[in-house]
């Protein structure tokens, strides 16, 4: 009777037990990574970018949109527009480590040159809300409402926000962290690169109603003057910049234009289905499609493809482990 007794309280207390052990996921090895962060299925895809192959899966229990490597090169920072909080995962050990209470409404992240602190963008709050990588907040600054595309001048030591809705760029001093200064530009702006040698923010967007935004609109950094536009049909809203070619991505028409500084058109290819994300790493391009669940590794030179990979559902964002631990 005894033996019974304590058999019916430990089929009692193992759900509780084990409710309380921290779920593990697969080790992720120490190998030159890109991670998918998956919102259709909430999973994260590890490739391993030297074999071109998926190394590992995660799969998630909360909806993340996005995720910042930090410099340990083993821990990862998520956060989603609905969660409570901002995860912290270890890739080696596979499971949570910690969390940033951020509430919800984080739309974006930015780990900035110096290493020391993170930049999210809160649309909740509108504002831009700076961390150091304890978590602790250390400032917010407020922005029109809706910001979403963030850019780091590093050696202006600014950070520029485009606000999606209000037509409206804003400058914040690195620094001091306050705003500076605030630009009017284009309706439904999304997705920036900019050129600190000429001083130029290039910024695509989605359009407005039933118009279809084409163009890429070029505005001077200082002045916030439009100083000309570039053809990307259509909806260019990702941008990368390597050996003066300017990389655009306009996902309403699943092209990939590679760009002289000038505008002029080196190369272009259709690649990938919604592709809206994309990454370098080291001489390969990445290019994420959302729709076709798949990361396609492209030679920068000629947009050639390498190779597709089969991902998870519905990749919204790339993030890179550059260097090893």
């Amino acid at each position: 009777m005894f033996k019974k007794y304590w058999i019916f309280i430990l089929i009692l207390i193992t759900p509780i037990l084990s409710s309380c052990t921290e779920k593990r996921l697969p080790s992720i090895p120490d190998i030159y990574l890109a991670a998918t962060v998956n919102i259709k299925d909430m999973t994260v895809s590890f490739v391993d970018l030297k074999k071109m192959a998926i190394a590992e899966e995660w799969k998630m229990e909360k909806p993340y949109t996005g995720a910042l490597i930090l410099p340990d090169g083993d821990t990862i920072l998520f956060y989603g527009n609905q969660l409570e909080t901002a995860d912290l995962y270890s890739l080696e050990q596979g499971k949570k480590i910690g969390s940033w209470e951020t509430g919800t409404g984080i739309v974006n992240g930015l780990l900035l040159e110096e290493g020391t602190e993170a930049a999210l963008v809160d649309q909740n709050l509108n504002k831009i809300r700076f961390f150091d990588l304890n978590g602790k907040e250390l400032k917010q600054i407020e922005t029109e409402s809706d910001p979403l595309t963030i850019l780091e001048s590093k050696s202006e030591q600014k950070l520029f926000v485009l606000s999606f809705n209000n037509e409206k760029l804003a400058v914040i001093d690195l620094q001091t962290k306050e705003k500076t200064d605030e630009f009017t530009i284009h309706p439904s702006a999304a997705g920036a690169w900019l050129n600190e040698a000429s001083n130029e923010i290039w910024v695509g967007g989605h359009g407005e109603g039933s118009e279809i935004e084409q163009d890429i609109h070029v505005y001077d950094s200082e002045t916030g003057e439009l100083k000309r536009t570039i053809p990307a049909p259509s909806m260019p809203i990702n941008f990368l910049e390597k050996d003066d070619y300017v990389y655009v991505l306009s996902h309403g028409s699943n092209m990939l234009y590679k760009l002289k500084e000038s505008g002029e058109v080196d190369a272009s290819v259709s690649i990938a289905a919604n592709p809206f994300e994309m990454a370098f790493a080291e001489d390969k391009l990445l290019v994420a499609g959302y729709d076709s669940n798949d990361i396609h590794i492209l030679n920068p030179e000629n947009l050639k493809s390498l190779k597709s990979i089969k991902v998870g559902e519905g990749p919204f964002k790339i993030v890179l482990r550059e260097r090893m631990k």
